[in-house]
C-alpha cells in the first residue's frame, strides 16, 4: 500500500504551541509558591504545578493529533489514551516533587531529566499508538532519537527553571523570567510533538480500522477533555495569580520591614549583635563597630568571648550552660549592667538587654548593649559631690553619718570608736594669712590624720576645721592611742607657701556601745568630749562621760533661757562707784550687767557671759549695755550729777565687729551724752592684736570717747601696748590687790604699775578694795581711785539715787 501524508490546519498547531507554553507558564509560577509554603501546602503547589505542565503537554499533543489532517477518521483507544494522561502528569509532577525535596544539584537534574524525559516520550508515543484508523504507523529512528534527545534537554531544562526562577527576588524581573522560559519550554515541548509526528508515517489499509464509537474516543470526545484540561490549566492559573499577588504583597511588607529593620539596626546608637547557640557572632552593626572596635568583617564568624573581659567569662559560660540545660532566664528579657571588652584590651561599663529566639533547632540570642561610661563618670561625679569633700577630697558628713550607722548595724557585738578633731587656733591661721593658706593648711592636715589612721578605719570632714574618725573594732586604749598619734603629728610644723604655721588638736572620744548606740548620739557624745578638752588645755584628747553630756544639757538649757531673756528684758545694769582716793570722792561709774532669771534667781556674769561670747548674744546683749548706762549716765548728768565718767566693759567679740565704731557713735548721739562722760573698757585680749586694735581705739579717742584697759597684767600684757595704744586709764586687777598687805612682791608689782601709768600719764584705778588696809596702802603709792565693797558692791540705779550722798573716807 501507499504511504498517507497528512496535512496541518495552521491554527490548531498555533493553539498547540499556545498552550504548551500556557502550560509552562502556569507551571512555573505553581513553582514559585514552593518555598513561601508549609509543608503541606508545598506538596499541594506540587501536585497542582505537576497537573498543569503534565495536561499542558498532554493536550498539545492532542491538540497537535486534531490539527494533523489525514483525509480519515480518527478515534483512540481508551485505554493508552488515559495511559498517555498517566505518563504526562505523572512525569511532570515528579519534576516538581524533585525540586521541593531535592537540593538544586546538576548531577540530580541530569538523572531527574531521564525518568521525565521517558515519561513524556511514552506520552507521546503511547498516545500516537492510542490512535484507531484505517491506515498503519513506522517511525523514522533519526527522527525517534531526536524526538527523545529533545524530550531530555526539555526536561533538564523544566526541572533547573522550576529550581532557579522562583529564587529570584525582583518582581518585574522574575516575571519577564517566567515569560521567557515558558515560550523556551513550549516551545521545546512542541518541538517533540512535531519532531516525532515528522518521522512518523502512515501506510493505508494496513489498520485495524475504526472501532464502534461506544469503545473508542472520538475527536467531539478528545476535544471536549482537552477542554477541560485547559480550563483546570486556566483555573489554577488564576488561583497562583491571585495567591501569588497576595504572597508577593506580602513579601513586599516583608521585604520592607526586613529592610526597614535592617536600617534601623545599623543606625541604631546602641550595639546590636546576634549569636547562635554556639556563642558564634552572626550579626554585628555600625554601633557594635564603634563600641567594641571590631569590624564587622572581624565579628561575624567569631566568637562571643572575644567581647566578654576575662573577669566575666566564667561566669557567663556557667550562666549560658545553664540556660541551655534548664531553659531557666537569669539575664534574658531584662537590663543588666556588666563591663565588655574593647578590641585594644580596655574594659568600660555597659548595659545589656538581651532578647532569645528560636528557629527549627537553632536558637538565637540578640543583645543590645550601651555604653555606659559616660553615665557611670557622671554618677561616680554626682558621688563625689554628695559623698566628698570638695576641697580636702575626704567623704563628707552625708558619708560620715551613713558609713558610721552601716558599721554599727554590722558590727553589733563589737566595739566602735568615734574620734571628734577640732584644729585649735586655726581660725587665726585664717584670719592673719587668708582662706587660701587655710584651705591648704587643712588639706595637709587631713593628709597627716589619715596617715595615722589603719585600712580599716574611716576618717571624715564634719565641716571648717572639724573632722571625724571611725575605728571599727577599737578598745579605749587603741582609740587613745590613736587620739594620742594624731595630736603629736599634728605638732609638727606645716609649711604652706613659705609660712611656717603651726596648729593643734583637741578631740573627743566616744565609745560604742558604751556611750551610745546610734551614729548621731556617737557623733554628738564625742562632739561634747572634744569640748571638754578644749577646756582643758587644748592640744590633748579626752574621753566622753555621762557628766560632760549632764554640763553641756546645763548648757543648752542656759542658752535657750539666755535667748528669752534678751526678749523678755530680764537684764539689768548695776553700777559699782570709782572712787577717789585722796578725797573719797565718787569719780564715775563701772556699769555691770545682771541676770535676774525668774526661776534661778540672779545669774551669776561668769556663767552666762563666756556663754553670750560663744553664741555670738555678746554683741546685741552689749550694744544694750552700752545704751541702757549711756542713757542712765545722762539722767544723772541732768539731776545735777558731778560724777564725769561711765565706764562700760566691752567684750572682744564685740570690739571686733567691723561696725563697732560707728554703733558707738549711734549711741552716743541717740542718747545724747557728750562723748567725754563714756569710758570703755577693754581686756588684754583685744589689744594682743594691735593691727586691728590700735586703728579702732583711735577712732573712738578721736570721738572724744576715753579707754581703760582692764585686769592689766594677769594675762599676755606688753609694754608696747602702753607705748602705743591710746588709753586713759589703767585698772590693777583685784589678784594684785589682794595680797599686798601680806606679799611684798605683790605689793612692789602695784608700785611699779601705779608709777608707771604716772610717767605714761594714765590714770590708775585699784579694783577689789574690801578693807580700809589696803586703801591706806593704795593712798602710799599715789593711787587715784579705787572700786570695791569696801566703798561700795554693784548696785542698782535706784539705790545708787538714794544714796547721792555717801559720806566721806
Amino acid at each position: 500500500m501507499d504511504m498517507m501524508q497528512g496535512t496541518y490546519q495552521p491554527s490548531l498547531v498555533l493553539l498547540s504551541l499556545f498552550i504548551a507554553a500556557f502550560a509552562s507558564y502556569a507551571a512555573l509560577h505553581a513553582a514559585g509558591r514552593l518555598k513561601a509554603s508549609t509543608r503541606k501546602k508545598r506538596t499541594l503547589w506540587a501536585v497542582s504545578g505537576g497537573f498543569c505542565l503534565g495536561g499542558g503537554i498532554w493536550s498539545m499533543h492532542f491538540i497537535g493529533m486534531l490539527a494533523y489532517d489525514m483525509g480519515m477518521t480518527v478515534t483512540y483507544d481508551p485505554a493508552l489514551f488515559a495511559l498517555s494522561i498517566g505518563c504526562a502528569v505523572t512525569a511532570s509532577c515528579l519534576a516538581f516533587l524533585m525540586v521541593q525535596f531535592l537540593q538544586p544539584k546538576l548531577v540530580l537534574h541530569m538523572t531527574g531529566s531521564v525518568f521525565i524525559g521517558s515519561g513524556i516520550v511514552s506520552m507521546h508515543y503511547i498516545g500516537m499508538e492510542s490512535m484507531q484508523m484505517g491506515a498503519e504507523l513506522f517511525y523514522d529512528r533519526v527522527y525517534v532519537a531526536l524526538s527523545v534527545l529533545i524530550a531530555l534537554i526539555a526536561s533538564f531544562t523544566a526541572l533547573r527553571l522550576l529550581s532557579v526562577l522562583p529564587s529570584i527576588e525582583r518582581r518585574l524581573k522574575r516575571e519577564a523570567g517566567f515569560i521567557g522560559s515558558s515560550i523556551v519550554m513550549g516551545a521545546a515541548i512542541s518541538g517533540l510533538h512535531y519532531t516525532g509526528m515528522a518521522g512518523t508515517y502512515f501506510r493505508s489499509g494496513g489498520g485495524e480500522g475504526v472501532p464502534p464509537v461506544s469503545s473508542s474516543v472520538g475527536s467531539e470526545i478528545l476535544s471536549a477533555l482537552i477542554s477541560i484540561v485547559i480550563l483546570i490549566i486556566v483555573t489554577i492559573i488564576v488561583i497562583v495569580a491571585i495567591f501569588s499577588r497576595k504572597i508577593e504583597s506580602s513579601q513586599d511588607e516583608s521585604n520592607y520591614l526586613q529592610d526597614l529593620y535592617q536600617s534601623i539596626v545599623h543606625s541604631a546608637t546602641d550595639a546590636i549583635v546576634t549569636a547562635d547557640q554556639r556563642e558564634v557572632i552572626i550579626s554585628w552593626n555600625e554601633a557594635a563597630e564603634r563600641i567594641f572596635g571590631y569590624t564587622e568583617g572581624e565579628a561575624v564568624g567569631s566568637e562571643l568571648m572575644m567581647i566578654i573581659p576575662e573577669s566575666y567569662r566564667e561566669a557567663h559560660q556557667e550562666g549560658f550552660r545553664h540556660h541551655l540545660r534548664t531553659g531557666e532566664q537569669r539575664v534574658i528579657g531584662s537590663v543588666v549592667e556588666l563591663e565588655g571588652r574593647h578590641k585594644d584590651g580596655q574594659t568600660f561599663p555597659i548595659e545589656l538587654s538581651l532578647s532569645e529566639q528560636s528557629r527549627g533547632d537553632r536558637t538565637f540570642f540578640t543583645g543590645i548593649i550601651r555604653d555606659i561610661s559616660e553615665r557611670v563618670a557622671q554618677n561616680e561625679r554626682i558621688q563625689e559631690l554628695v559623698y566628698r569633700d570638695e576641697l580636702t577630697r575626704l567623704p563628707n558628713r552625708r558619708m560620715l553619718n551613713e558609713h558610721l550607722q552601716n558599721t554599727l548595724d554590722q558590727q553589733a557585738a563589737s566595739h566602735v570608736a568615734v574620734l571628734f578633731i577640732d584644729l585649735d587656733r586655726f581660725k587665726k591661721v585664717n584670719d592673719v594669712f587668708g582662706h587660701r593658706i587655710g584651705d591648704e593648711l587643712l588639706i595637709s592636715a587631713s593628709e597627716r590624720m589619715s596617715g595615722e589612721l589603719k585600712e580599716s578605719d574611716f576618717i571624715a570632714r564634719q565641716s571648717g576645721d572639724e573632722f571625724v574618725a571611725v575605728l571599727p573594732n577599737a578598745t579605749q586604749y587603741h582609740a587613745g592611742h590613736t587620739a594620742e598619734s594624731m595630736i603629736q603629728t599634728l605638732k609638727h610644723s606645716f609649711l604652706v607657701k613659705g609660712h611656717e604655721l603651726f596648729v593643734s588638736a583637741s578631740i573627743g572620744i566616744s565609745m560604742y556601745p558604751q556611750n551610745g548606740k546610734t551614729a548621731e548620739k556617737l557623733i554628738q557624745y564625742a562632739d561634747t568630749a572634744m569640748y571638754q578638752s578644749k577646756s582643758n588645755g587644748q592640744n590633748q584628747y579626752c574621753f566622753f562621760t555621762p557628766d560632760m553630756n549632764e554640763e553641756v544639757f546645763k548648757k543648752l538649757l542656759l542658752e535657750s533661757d539666755l535667748q528669752k531673756a534678751m526678749k523678755e528684758g530680764q537684764f539689768q545694769l548695776y553700777y559699782q562707784p570709782q572712787v577717789s582716793v585722796a578725797e573719797g570722792e565718787v569719780k564715775g561709774y563701772e556699769a555691770l550687767l545682771r541676770w535676774e532669771h525668774p526661776e534661778r534667781g540672779l545669774v551669776s556674769p561668769g556663767d552666762f557671759i563666756p556663754l553670750a561670747e560663744e553664741t555670738g548674744l555678746i554683741v546685741p546683749l552689749g550694744r544694750w549695755v552700752l545704751e541702757e548706762a549711756c542713757r542712765q549716765m545722762m539722767v544723772w548728768r541732768n539731776e545735777g550729777s558731778t560724777v564725769s565718767r561711765m565706764s562700760v566693759n566691752i567684750s572682744a567679740i564685740q570690739f571686733q565687729q567691723p561696725d563697732f565704731a560707728q554703733v558707738v557713735k549711734h549711741v552716743l548721739a541717740q542718747t545724747e551724752l557728750p562723748p567725754e562722760y563714756l569710758e570703755l573698757e577693754i581686756t588684754e585680749s583685744i589689744v594682743q592684736e594691735p593691727e586691728q586694735a590700735v586703728p579702732i581705739m583711735k577712732e573712738i579717742r578721736e570721738m572724744g570717747v576715753k579707754i581703760s584697759l582692764d585686769d592689766f597684767g594677769t594675762g599676755y600684757s606688753s609694754l608696747s601696748y602702753l607705748k602705743d595704744f591710746p588709753l586713759n586709764t589703767l585698772k590693777i586687777d583685784k589678784s594684785f590687790v589682794d595680797n599686798m598687805e601680806h606679799g611684798s612682791r605683790e605689793k612692789a608689782i602695784v608700785d611699779a604699775i601705779i608709777n608707771m601709768a604716772h610717767r605714761l600719764e594714765f590714770n590708775v584705778i585699784a579694783e577689789g578694795i574690801e578693807n580700809e588696809a589696803q586703801l591706806q596702802l593704795l593712798s602710799g603709792e599715789a593711787c587715784e581711785e579705787y572700786q570695791g565693797y569696801y566703798y561700795s558692791p554693784p548696785l542698782p540705779s535706784s539705790d545708787i539715787e538714794s544714796k547721792s550722798s555717801f559720806p566721806p573716807l
